[in-house]
């Protein structure tokens, strides 16, 4: 076995570092998304519209750089590509570097599991203003059977037995 070359590891660890990077960003795109929503800033909603598809760009070299680096490691450790994967990456190299990469692994780690709690956050957000929309489309056209009334203090005061606006023309 043979250990992967200082290249190999700065490449490595560059790549570790941006894609660390990359969802810390991400992660400050789903919050200011939320606060966004909740406050309604149409504005913000429509810049961050074009920050995500300027993300997408960077998400696709992301990904080549990716892909062009596990088939140089998989060449060095003479692998497939699919074998490589930074628990094998350790067994090919020293113990400090091992420390080094396991704790990139580990902050990646924690990050992921961030994102999924924070895009859970975000689909539940943006599901609870689709049910409402829908109720109050429902209250406003007299959908018999849909449309429920509350009052002042949020308690069901029946249902709309016809629409708060007309939609007939």
């Amino acid at each position: 076995m043979n250990a992967l070359s200082q290249e190999h590891l700065d490449k490595l660890a560059e790549y570790l570092d941006s894609q660390a990077g990359y969802l810390e960003r991400v992660l400050q795109f789903l919050d200011e998304f939320r606060k966004s929503l909740i406050r309604r800033d149409v504005a913000a909603l429509e810049q961050m519209q074009e920050q995500m598809e300027q993300e997408g760009e960077l998400c696709r070299q992301m990904e080549q750089r990716r892909r062009r680096l596990t088939e140089d490691l998989a060449e060095v450790m003479g692998c497939g590509v699919p074998e490589v994967c930074l628990s094998r990456i350790c067994s090919w190299v020293e113990p400090a570097q091992q420390a080094d990469l396991k704790k990139r692994q580990e902050h990646l780690k924690q990050l992921a599991d961030r994102l999924r709690q924070q895009h859970l956050a975000t689909e539940l957000l943006v599901r609870e203003y689709t049910r409402m929309n829908r109720r109050f489309l429902e209250v406003l056209t007299g959908q018999l059977e849909k449309g429920r009334m509350y009052d002042a203090h949020g308690r069901p005061e029946g249902t709309a037995l016809s629409g708060l606006v007309s939609v007939k023309l």
